[in-house]
C-alpha cells in the first residue's frame, strides 16, 4: 500500500512539473514571438506640426511631412537602425569593375497603392525631377547625383553611372520614388504647387486614406514588397505643439509620439514612471562642436586643443539639455555602423590640461592668464543668442578659465553667424551644430582639407594629409568591413589632433505603448527612419 501511494505522489509531481514547464514554455514562446506577430488593430502616433507636402522631393524640411513621406514611399533602398543601406524596391545592385557604375535590379511586381506596376521608368523619372534646375529644394540625394548619366536598361533594370567611384551612393537612394504615370510631364516646380502633394500615390508599406487638418489615416498597403503590414491602420495626429501632445499622450489618447524638442525633469520624470510605456532616445547626428579656427597660431599646437578638451564636463553640459542629448566621443553620431567612441578618453581633468599647457610652453602669469612668450591664452568663443547656447558656452569659458585661458563669450544671430563669421573663417572659436547624420557617415565633407571653403564644411580648416587619404579611400571603396576600418583609423586621428572639440550629439524622445511590439528605431538621419521596418510592428494581445 506504501509503495502505491509512493507511486501515486511521483505521479503527481512528475505531472505538476509537466504541465509547470508547460505554462512556462508557452510564455516564453509568446514573448519571443516565434510564431507569427499579432495582426489587427489601430496604431495612433502624434507629432508636433503639420504636413504641407507629403511628397520625397519637398519633405526634408518639415518633419510631418517627412515621417508620412517614410511610410507612403519607398526608394530603391532604406537604412536600417545603424544606417546600413539594404534593398528596398530594389532586389539587387551590382557595380562595375571600376566603382563608377552601379546597376539596380527592381524586385518583379512591384505595385503603386493604385494598383498600377512599378518599373524602371518610374525610378529615371523621379531621379531627373530631383536633378532639375526648377526644382525648389535639394534632398541629400540630389547633389550626390548631379553629372551621373542614369539609365533605364528594361523594365526593371537603371543604371547609374558616375564621374567618379562613390561607395556611399546605396545609402543615398532612399529618396521615394515618384509615379510617372501619374505625374509624367511636370516639372519640379510644378509639383511643388501640386494637388498630389496632399494626396500622394506611393509603394511604401502604407497608403494614404484621408488627410485632414487634425490628423492623416493610413491603410496597409496589401501588396507591398515586404509582406503586408501587421497593423492595418496607422493614424499620425497633429499638434500644435509639444504642449498639446504631451498632454495627449499623458490622457492615453497615443500609442506612440516623437517629440523633438528638450522635455523638462518633471515631464521626463511623469513619463519615466508610467509602465505603460517605452522611452527610447533615438541620435539624429546633429552634433554640437566647438570649432577652433586652426588657420591661426594660437591653435596650432595639438597639446593645446587636447588640454581645452580635457577641462570640459561634456556630461554636465549634456544635463543641461533636459535629457534631449548625449555626449559626443567621435565625429561620427554614435549609433551609426561606422561609429568609434575614439574621444571617451577624454575625461575631466584639469591637471591634465594644465601639464598639457605647461608642455606647450603656456605659462601661467600672476593675472591667472597663461601666456607663451607675448602671446596671452585670450580668444572670443561665438554662440548664436539662444539662451542654453550661452549657458553652454559661459561653461566651457569658465571651464577654459580655470585653466588659463581668458575667453569671452559673444553671442550672435544664426545668420549673421554663418555669413559674416563662418564662411570668411572669421571666428577663433566658435559653438556650432553641424548635421553629422547624412545618409553615410562618410566624414568627408566636414574634415577633409579640401572642404576648407567658403563653402565647405570643414569648420576648423582642418588639415591632415593622413585623414584627407582615409577619407578618399572610404569614398572609393564599396567593402563595407574595409570602410569601417578605414573611419575607425580617422576617428583615432581624430581623437589624436582634437581639430574642434565634439560636445553632444542631439536625441528624439521616441515614446510608445509597451503594447507595440517589434520596433527597431535606431539612428536618425532623418525623423521617418523610425518607420524603417514598420511593417513589421505588431500591437500586442490583438
Amino acid at each position: 500500500m506504501r509503495r502505491h501511494r509512493g507511486r501515486w505522489l511521483f505521479l503527481i509531481v512528475l505531472l505538476a512539473g509537466v504541465l509547470a514547464f508547460t505554462g512556462f514554455w508557452y510564455l516564453a514562446a509568446g514573448d519571443t514571438r516565434d510564431g507569427e506577430p499579432d495582426t489587427g488593430g489601430v496604431y495612433v502616433e502624434g507629432m508636433a506640426g503639420a504636413p504641407l507636402r507629403i511628397n520625397p522631393l519637398f519633405a526634408a524640411g518639415n518633419s510631418v511631412d517627412q515621417s508620412l513621406a517614410s511610410l507612403i514611399f519607398a526608394g530603391l533602398t532604406r537604412l536600417d537602425a545603424k544606417g546600413v543601406a539594404f534593398p528596398d524596391l530594389a532586389e539587387t545592385w551590382t557595380l562595375s569593375q571600376d566603382g563608377t557604375v552601379y546597376t539596380f535590379r527592381l524586385r518583379p511586381n512591384l505595385l503603386w497603392h493604385d494598383g498600377k506596376p512599378l518599373t524602371a521608368e518610374d525610378v529615371v523619372f523621379t531621379y531627373e525631377l530631383l536633378r532639375s534646375q526648377d526644382a525648389p529644394s535639394r534632398p541629400p540625394a540630389a547633389r550626390v547625383l548631379e553629372g551621373a548619366t542614369i539609365t533605364q536598361l528594361d523594365s526593371l533594370t537603371v543604371s547609374i553611372a558616375l564621374p567618379q567611384p562613390f561607395a556611399p551612393l546605396p545609402a543615398y537612394l532612399t529618396l521615394g520614388i515618384l509615379p510617372a504615370h501619374l505625374l509624367a510631364g511636370s516639372t519640379a516646380s510644378q509639383l511643388y504647387e501640386s494637388a498630389f502633394n496632399q494626396q500622394p500615390v506611393g509603394a511604401g508599406p502604407y497608403r494614404l486614406e484621408q488627410l485632414g487638418a487634425n490628423a492623416a489615416v493610413l491603410a496597409a498597403h496589401s501588396a507591398y514588397h515586404f509582406n503586408q503590414p501587421y497593423i492595418p491602420r496607422f493614424e499620425m495626429r497633429f499638434f500644435r505643439d509639444q504642449g498639446a501632445l504631451l498632454a495627449a499622450l499623458k490622457a492615453g489618447e497615443l500609442d506612440g509620439a516623437f517629440l523633438q524638442s528638450p522635455l523638462g525633469p518633471t515631464e521626463t520624470f511623469e513619463l519615466e514612471r508610467r509602465r505603460d510605456l517605452r522611452l527610447q532616445a533615438l541620435d539624429t547626428g546633429h552634433l554640437t562642436c566647438v570649432f577652433l579656427n586652426l588657420d591661426l597660431p594660437l591653435f596650432e599646437d595639438r597639446r593645446l586643443r587636447q588640454a581645452l578638451l580635457y577641462s570640459i564636463d561634456r556630461d554636465g553640459i549634456v544635463s543641461l539639455l533636459g535629457g534631449q542629448a548625449v555626449r559626443a566621443d567621435s565625429p561620427v553620431p554614435p549609433g551609426n555602423w561606422a561609429y568609434s567612441p575614439s574621444l571617451t578618453r577624454y575625461g575631466v581633468d584639469a591637471n591634465l590640461a594644465a601639464i598639457l599647457l605647461d608642455e606647450a610652453g603656456w605659462a601661467k602669469g600672476a593675472d591667472g592668464v597663461r601666456r607663451r612668450g607675448a602671446t596671452a591664452l585670450a580668444f572670443t568663443l561665438v554662440t548664436d543668442s539662444d539662451p542654453v547656447r550661452v549657458e553652454i558656452a559661459q561653461r566651457i569659458a569658465k571651464s577654459w578659465g580655470d585653466i588659463g585661458a581668458r575667453v569671452t563669450v559673444q553671442p550672435a544671430g544664426l545668420t549673421t553667424i554663418v555669413r559674416e563669421i563662418i564662411e570668411p573663417r572669421r571666428h577663433e572659436a566658435v559653438l556650432f551644430s553641424i548635421d553629422a547624420a547624412q545618409p553615410d557617415p562618410d566624414p568627408y565633407p566636414a574634415w577633409h582639407s579640401s572642404q576648407a571653403t567658403a563653402r565647405g564644411g570643414n569648420l576648423a580648416s582642418f588639415s591632415s594629409k593622413a585623414v584627407d587619404a582615409l577619407l578618399e579611400e572610404a569614398r572609393g571603396n564599396v567593402n563595407h568591413a574595409r570602410r569601417r576600418e578605414l573611419y575607425a583609423q580617422f576617428q583615432e586621428l581624430f581623437a589624436q589632433e582634437v581639430p574642434a572639440i565634439p560636445l553632444y550629439v542631439s536625441t528624439a524622445l521616441y515614446v510608445q505603448k509597451n503594447a507595440v511590439a517589434d520596433v527597431k528605431a535606431g539612428l536618425l538621419t532623418q525623423p521617418g527612419d523610425r518607420f524603417w521596418q514598420a511593417h513589421e510592428w505588431y500591437i500586442k494581445g490583438r
